[in-house]
């Protein structure tokens, strides 16, 4: 029996606009991106434990917080937690940043420029085996 804390999926911005809908799937996501503007608290979207820590090589940072039913990504934060911490939905984990490959609204990269700003959220549902729309679990505006 799956616990009922670990179906809890919450927003990771208090308000937060979607800046780019589902896409991602030539590499595995089926991800949005959102922004709560920058430097935005952002929030565990769920119950669960913190399973990576890591700037890819492209200079992403992921962020990988999972439980019993969803295994979450988040790139592109200034992240405040440490791999192992047990988070609960809603605990604040960080910051929104444009770290890594991230573009205006022009397509252009904001590598060392102020701008492209956003979170890159893809959910893994463990029970289905396959990654789920997140539109499907948070509203896409608020």
């Amino acid at each position: 029996m799956i616990p009922a804390a670990a179906s809890i999926f919450v927003p990771p911005y208090d308000h937060y606009v979607l800046t780019q809908g589902v896409h991602g799937f030539s590499y595995g996501h089926m991800a949005i991106d959102i922004s709560g503007g920058k430097g935005a608290t952002i929030y565990s979207p769920i119950n669960g434990w913190v399973s990576a820590l890591f700037v890819d090589d492209y200079g992403n940072t992921w962020i990988i917080i999972e439980n019993e039913v969803y295994q979450v990504i988040l790139l592109h934060g200034l992240y405040s937690v440490s791999v192992g911490d047990i988070l609960t939905a809603g605990q604040v984990i960080g910051i929104e940043s444009n770290q890594g490959n991230t573009v205006d609204g022009l397509g252009r990269s904001c590598r060392n420029r102020d701008c492209g700003y956003h979170t890159h959220l893809n959910v893994f549902n463990k029970l289905l085996g396959s990654n789920v729309n997140p539109l499907d679990l948070i509203p896409p505006n608020r």
